[in-house]
This record gives C-alpha cells, sequence and structure tokens, in this order.
C-alpha cells in the first residue's frame, strides 16, 4: 500500500508495498490544544520560548525536528506508561527518519495562553505541504515534533543524540501507532497537568523517553 499522510501544518509521504494512495492527517486538534508542549512556562512564569526571544524583538530562530520513536512493543499512551515501558524496552529514535525544518517561532512573551496558543499555531502552519518521510516503518512508534533553538546543521552533523536540553522550547508526541494500519487522524498532544512544564519537555524530547530529573 502507498500511504500519504497529510495536515495543515505537517505533510508525510510514507511509502509501503503497493500503489494505492490514501491519505491520513497530522492533527494538533482543532483548536491547537496539541500544542500544550510549545507553551510551557519556566517556574518563574515566563514562557520557555520567551528566553530566545531577539534583543529587537520579533520572531525566536528556532528549528522543528520530527522523529519516529521505536518502541519495541504496545505501551499506552499517556507519558508515565511510555515512561515505564522505555525503562524496560528498547525505545530509539529512528535516524533514517529524522526531519529537520527551520522554523521561527513567535515571541509570545506578554500573550495570554489561548492567543500565545494561536499564534505557534499560526507560526506552524507555514509548514504546510512539507515532505517528512519517503517509507513507514513497519511497527509502532511514536511520531514527535521538537522545538529546539539549534540550527539543523548542527543537529544534522552531531546526529540523533544532538538535541540538547538548553535549547529545547516545544515538544509533543502521538500516542503508539501503526502508520500502516491507521484510518484517521494521527493527533500530537502534551501530556501536561500545569503550565510549568519544561522537565516534561524534556522528558517528551529525550532520545530514548526516560526521566530527566
Amino acid at each position: 500500500m502507498r500511504r500519504r499522510i497529510l495536515e495543515g501544518l505537517l505533510a508525510l509521504v510514507l511509502l509501503t508495498g503497493c500503489n494505492e494512495v490514501r491519505q491520513v492527517r497530522l492533527t494538533f486538534g482543532a483548536e491547537g490544544e496539541g500544542l500544550d508542549g510549545f507553551l510551557c512556562r519556566e517556574d518563574d512564569g515566563a514562557y520557555v520560548l520567551s528566553r530566545a526571544v531577539p534583543a529587537g524583538g520579533g520572531a525566536v530562530p528556532a528549528s522543528l525536528v520530527i522523529d519516529f520513536v521505536r518502541l519495541g512493543g504496545l505501551p499506552g499512551c499517556r507519558s508515565g506508561q511510555l515512561v515505564s515501558w522505555c525503562a524496560d524496552h528498547d525505545c530509539a529514535v529512528m535516524p533514517e527518519h529524522r526531519v529537520c525544518i527551520p522554523t521561527p517561532l513567535p515571541d509570545i512573551t506578554d500573550l495570554p495562553r489561548a492567543e500565545a496558543r494561536e499564534a505557534v499555531r499560526e507560526a506552524l502552519r507555514s509548514l504546510s505541504g512539507a515532505a517528512i518521510s519517503s517509507e513507514a516503518p513497519d511497527e509502532f512508534i511514536i511520531v514527535r515534533t521538537t522545538a529546539t533553538l539549534q540550527s539543523c546543521d548542527e543537529l544534522e552533523a552531531g546526529g540523533v543524540t544532538a538535541l540538547r536540553e538548553e535549547a529545547l522550547v516545544g515538544c509533543a508526541y502521538s500516542c503508539p501507532v501503526s502508520l500502516n494500519a491507521i484510518e484517521g487522524d494521527v493527533y500530537l498532544g502534551f501530556d501536561t497537568l500545569t503550565e510549568q512544564c519544561a522537565q516534561g519537555v524534556r522528558v517528551c524530547a529525550s532520545g530514548d523517553l526516560h526521566w530527566r530529573p
């Protein structure tokens, strides 16, 4: 089966072995609710994203990294379930599928949360149609998007372990999914009960989904 995955923000082209073309959407939700991992705050209440706003204001120079993370099975979807599963299983980024896209993100410093979410959503909308992958892994994975202050050139040179925790500004991920079998949308979100969630971004973006103190 030949499968195309599309979304208003991202587009994945996944090839599986037949000639049929099917479409599945990647989505952050109808209202962008999956973008909570881009709206985390530091302990002092400031948005994590705001720490990198240029001195004169304007967009934050950032990169969006799209990864497929191998799970070695089918764990639950909540972050605690994934972390627990990956403590005993070989969870790892699949380097052959990593894609990095330069993606300036907005200055949300003084915006209320709803307006900040819409600003980030609008910035990511510019990625519509971007090709992410040429082949669907034939196993259960999660699809993960990570926003970092590092350049794509730096990440490409450093390999899949190059993401630096201190440069992370956002993260979202899907439930475990087999991309060759999914029907409907693939939702990307972030599991948190508080806006002070910079720690959760570090866990989400880690190569092995292990806890980060």
